[in-house]
C-alpha cells in the first residue's frame, strides 16, 4: 500500500505521542475529542477506529527500550478526515495486511475489521525507519 499520509492533501495535522499500555486507547480518543469537538459528525467513529487501531498496536508490537510508544495523527482533506496511527512496528514487518471478518464466537480480532467497515479507506505501511504507519480515511457528510 501506499504512503498516503504524506500526500499533500491533507494538512493541519493534531498528533499526540502516547505511551504504549492499558491506557493508551482512552489517552487517543480522548485527543480526538479534543482535536474533533464534541459536536463534530465524525466524533464517535474517529474515537472507536483509532481507539481500535491503538489497542492493536499495545496488543500486538512487543515493548522495547526505543518502542514504548504509539503516536496518533489527525489530518483534514478536502470532504474527509484521517486517522494516522504510528508505531514502531515489529522485527519482520509484514508490508501489507489485509482485515479479516473475526468468527463469530471469536473474543479479538475485530479492531481492523471495524476500521475498515467504518472508514472510507484503510492502509498501511512501514516507513524508512521501520515504524508501522496504519491509516484511514473519513469522508465528511455532505452539507446540508
Amino acid at each position: 500500500m501506499c504512503d498516503i499520509t504524506t500526500k499533500a492533501d491533507v494538512s493541519a495535522w493534531n498528533a499526540a505521542i502516547l505511551v504504549r499500555g492499558l491506557l493508551a486507547p482512552r489517552k487517543a480518543r480522548q485527543a480526538v475529542r479534543s482535536w474533533l469537538g464534541a459536536e463534530h459528525p465524525l466524533r464517535a467513529d474517529v474515537e472507536q477506529v483509532v481507539a481500535e487501531l491503538v489497542n492493536n498496536s499495545v496488543v500486538h508490537v512487543p515493548v522495547t527500550r526505543e518502542g514504548d510508544w504509539v503516536r496518533v495523527r489527525l489530518g483534514f482533506g478536502d470532504r474527509f478526515v484521517r486517522v494516522d496511527v504510528v508505531d514502531p512496528g515489529m522485527e519482520t514487518a509484514d508490508e501489507n495486511f489485509i482485515p479479516r471478518r473475526p468468527e463469530t464466537a471469536e473474543e479479538n480480532g475485530r479492531g481492523l475489521y471495524i476500521a475498515a467497515a467504518v472508514s472510507e479507506r484503510l492502509g498501511s505501511f512501514v516507513d524508512e525507519r521501520g515504524y508501522r504507519h496504519v491509516w484511514c480515511d473519513f469522508a465528511l457528510p455532505e452539507p446540508s
